[in-house]
């Protein structure tokens, strides 16, 4: 029999997209965490409710946990397998302070939260009005001056360095022991991705959206990470 591909009672399974999946593609990934963690707590109070948009797969959720253990967290993502690894990798003590929601950011319940993070999301929604819309949904659900972590891998397919760029982006996640046929696609994608967009236009995007004092905190490579406030 085929083995099904989402088998989250298989530690090798869970072993692999811990260390295979963001953090193999993402420079410092894990530090970058970390960062979103402290840039929150500058804001979000030891009791505060934290919105995470695109909680499939968990890590996000599980390192703001630590770095906040008195706060609550809803998540929303629209994949339900990847919500039901997240609860795999979060396990029973830390979901008694969390609600996943499968569905966009619109799913999710008004608030008002205390903050909210948007961590390798918004590169894959398109740039058609719908980039705007999420970021707007996101920013009315906030408390007046809550902290909004926003990572996102940004670049353009006319960008005359998107070919050196994606030699890096294919590099950097082979060295980290990504199999040659995962990587084999990326090129074509990330050129016909929709959501691809620049740091500027996201930087743009922010600030039509509503949020003000819009600070990066983070670039690796075509990696940005950015703290706004609502």
């Amino acid at each position: 029999m085929t083995k099904p591909p989402f088998n989250f009672a298989d530690p090798e399974f869970v072993a692999k997209y811990v260390e295979k999946g963001p953090r193999a593609f993402m420079p410092g990934q894990p530090g970058v965490l970390q960062m979103a963690g402290i840039l929150l707590g500058e804001r979000v109070p030891d009791d505060g409710h934290v919105l995470v948009v695109g909680a499939g797969g968990g890590l996000d959720t599980q390192a703001l946990a630590k770095a906040g253990p008195g706060w609550r967290f809803t998540g929303v993502d629209p994949a339900a397998k990847m919500l039901d690894l997240a609860r795999h990798i979060l396990g029973e003590e830390t979901l008694r302070r969390v609600d996943l929601i499968e569905g966009g950011v619109e799913a999710a319940p008004d608030g008002p939260f205390d903050g909210a993070t948007m961590i390798l999301v918004l590169g894959i929604i398109p740039d058609d009005g719908s980039k705007l819309a999420t970021l707007k949904d996101i920013r009315r659900r906030l408390k007046p001056g809550a902290p909004f972590i926003l990572v996102d891998r940004c670049d353009s397919a006319d960008n005359p360095r998107f070919d050196r760029n994606m030699d890096r982006y294919v590099a950097f996640a082979a060295a980290n022991g990504v199999d040659p046929e995962t990587l084999k696609t990326a090129r074509g994608s990330h050129r016909g991705n929709p959501g691809l967009a620049t740091a500027e236009r996201d930087e743009a995007l922010l600030a039509e959206a509503g949020f003000s004092d819009v600070e990066s905190f983070y670039h690796a490579m075509n990696w940005h990470g950015w703290v706004a406030y609502a």
